[in-house]
């Protein structure tokens, strides 16, 4: 480009006085070693907790740990559901790390015998740090933006959160002058591959900046930014700064746990938390990870539904905890309601959400132990451990009475010692509620009816013990799972077969950790494989427009989707469509976690609005798959307008009702 390359190039350092020069590197490596103490030490506040139970990570070993981390930080995929939050983190990160290998090369010139930085080498590399600096800058805009337009997000606004993010909008704007400054100078033609410095520098010059008045700008510009770039240096591990590096070390950590497992407590002892240091290294860690985003509190069905709940908030009290008393005696009980953990529907639509891996079902869920370790349960709580105790499941009705529903169907109960070769898990809502026993009489008749050698076990057959584990009673919930566990190895059990997620989810997820490790199908899967297998016809022709409500075990919680959909795009003249939150990102009923015997007001009812939901559609019958969903949206029909009320059906009696049964 030239014959001369080295005389493309810039003086680095050059109108900077050498005593300036030497007290910037003296304050900036004081700054960073103040920073580095500070995470030092918020990290060994982190191992107040107690360790973390033993878990599969997402990322095993320390190359795929690497390969995760730079991922993450690289694609920022996770934040990307969020189409403004993913260009907004691409901008700013990609413009950093560009401005970040821009001073590296710089510094590596100045200090350093190697000697690059010219001719072409110096052109391309201006040209890219340029528009590294403008991406920062843009997506720093749409940071502001996002944190303001109350219509785009539920982001926190707080004055420290929007004051550290015009500091780098100072950062980035400073620099650009700076470099305008440098130019403006003498402006070389050279230097307009600087393109953002170069427009700044006609920018000054057309208000008489040039020459020696441009070198006095660009000293005092140089000392500016400077200052600036040691106060970011310094503020690295507070507040919202924190999250680029707390952030990344929760991604990576994260578990590899399907959705709809309960992970084991940390003590058998102590199984739940009742103070910030009862948590797990993990947990605190995921707190200060916690970018304020409010993606949890969108997606969280109690939060819509007006209820105390808000997920992000179970956070950041476990992260103001934390930074309370610091004796080492001084800790004191975490300041998050009854009520607030009484609304969560453990559906793990907030975990799910979260951009970050926090795992916030987790949390709620200890509090729940550790509320019940102190004694503090709510009535209704109370009501369901009392009757699973003592009656075997959490309706309050006679064990005895487990198949009196299906007394006409005479299904065959497996005898004393008896190898079972399928064995249908009928469950307590199978037995007791009435949407249940409607489910469970349909696949009776289709068991009946494909001919199939399959057994019940009576009142052999006990509540799995999901609802009291996660309304926090692992003790009682251990009981249960050990008598099942017992029951069905007694048995020789080769198969199950459940038309309940929560019993499905209790078989396949956790009930392996007691030695139960038995194959498990959903009723869904069931039915999907015996119309495959074209051992169900479907004969009868059936007209209407279907939507199918995902229940949250399903679903989300053990990545079935598919299988519920087959069955219905089976079904003879049948229209099937979608409600906007489906699939994986399904809105809860409500039924989950306890929520079919508990009661927290709002300002309305979550199975109201996933009904309104379906009834939006368009569709005339709502199909689930959950004796549980079937209930609450049942309750929640009964709010329709008369004209958009719904037939509310479960796959079983729908294929029943197909199969003329």
């Amino acid at each position: 480009m030239t014959e001369n390359p080295e005389a493309i190039t810039r003086p680095i350092l050059g109108n900077v006085p050498g005593w300036l020069e030497i007290a910037f590197y003296a304050v900036t490596f004081t700054a960073l070693a103040l920073a580095g103490a500070a995470f030092a030490a918020r990290l060994w506040r982190h191992t107040r907790g107690r360790p973390s139970p033993p878990e599969p990570h997402a990322d095993e070993g320390l190359f795929a740990k690497l390969k995760g981390l730079l991922a993450y930080m690289a694609l920022q995929r996770p934040i990307r559901r969020d189409p403004l939050a993913g260009a907004a983190h691409l901008l700013t990160g990609w413009g950093f790390f560009i401005l970040f290998v821009g001073t590296c090369i710089v510094f590596v010139e100045h200090d350093t015998p190697l000697h690059f930085f010219y001719g072409d080498f110096y052109l391309i590399s201006s040209l890219v740090v340029d528009l590294g600096g403008v991406a920062m800058l843009l997506g720093l805009a749409l940071f502001l933006y996002r944190r303001h337009a109350r219509t785009l997000a539920p982001m926190l606004r707080s004055w420290w959160t929007v004051s550290l993010t015009w500091l780098l909008v100072v950062i980035g704007v400073t620099g650009f002058m700076l470099e305008g400054a440098r130019i403006a100078e003498e402006m070389p033609a050279f230097e307009r591959w600087s393109a953002g410095g170069y427009a700044t520098a006609a920018l000054m010059r057309s208000v008489g900046i040039s020459g020696e008045t441009a070198l006095a700008w660009h000293r005092a510009l140089w000392i500016t930014h400077a200052i600036f770039c040691v106060a970011f240096f310094a503020l690295l591990p507070w507040r919202f700064f924190s999250h680029i590096f707390y952030s990344a070390l929760s991604w990576v950590t994260r578990t590899a746990r399907p959705r709809g497992q309960m992970r084991p407590p940390a003590a058998a002892e102590s199984p739940g938390a009742v103070t910030w240091s009862d948590f797990g290294h993990r947990d605190l860690l995921q707190a200060d990870a916690c970018t304020t985003c409010g993606r949890c509190n969108d997606v969280c069905p109690a939060n819509a539904a007006g209820k105390p709940l808000k997920p992000r908030e179970v956070v950041l009290g476990l992260r103001a905890d934390m930074n309370g008393p610091r004796d080492g005696d001084g800790d004191l009980p975490l300041t998050i309601g009854d009520d607030v953990l009484d609304s969560c529907t453990t559906c793990q639509a907030c975990s799910d959400a979260c951009p970050v891996g926090i795992e916030v079902f987790d949390k709620i869920l200890d509090l729940r132990r550790g509320r019940v370790e102190q004694g503090r349960v709510p009535p209704a709580a109370e009501g369901v451990f009392e009757s699973t105790a003592e009656r075997f499941n959490p309706f309050g009705k006679p064990h005895a009475d487990r198949l009196a529903f299906a007394s006409d169907q005479r299904p065959p109960v497996a005898e004393t010692g008896e190898r079972i070769e399928l064995l249908y898990w009928i469950g307590c809502a199978g037995s007791f509620d009435p949407d249940g026993q409607n489910v469970a009489r349909r696949m009776l008749a289709i068991l009946n009816h494909l001919g199939i050698d399959y057994r019940v076990l009576g009142p052999s057959e006990c509540c799995t013990g999901d609802p009291a584990r996660r309304l926090g009673e692992e003790g009682l919930w251990e009981q249960l799972a050990e008598r099942n566990i017992r029951t069905l190895k007694h048995h020789q059990v080769q198969h199950v077969l459940t038309h309940c997620p929560h019993c499905f989810n209790a078989f396949r997820n956790e009930y392996p950790a007691l030695g139960g490790d038995f194959p498990v199908e959903h009723h869904s899967q069931f039915l999907s494989r015996k119309i495959r297998e074209g051992a169900l016809h479907l004969p009868r022709r059936m007209e209407g427009k279907i939507t199918f409500h995902d229940p949250c075990y399903l679903g989300r919680g053990n990545d079935e989707t598919e299988a519920p959909r087959d069955v219905l795009a089976s079904l003879p003249q049948i229209e099937t469509t979608e409600m906007p939150r489906s699939g994986k990102r399904s809105f809860c009923c409500g039924g989950g976690g306890g929520a079919m015997w508990m009661e927290t007001r709002g300002t309305t009812r979550v199975e109201n609005i996933r009904a309104q939901e379906a009834a939006d559609t368009g569709a005339g019958t709502v199909a689930t798959g959950c004796p549980f969903c079937k209930t609450m949206l049942t309750a929640g029909n009964q709010s329709l307008a008369e004209e958009q009320k719904l037939n509310v059906s479960d796959l079983a009696e729908l294929v029943a009702e197909a199969e003329n049964l």
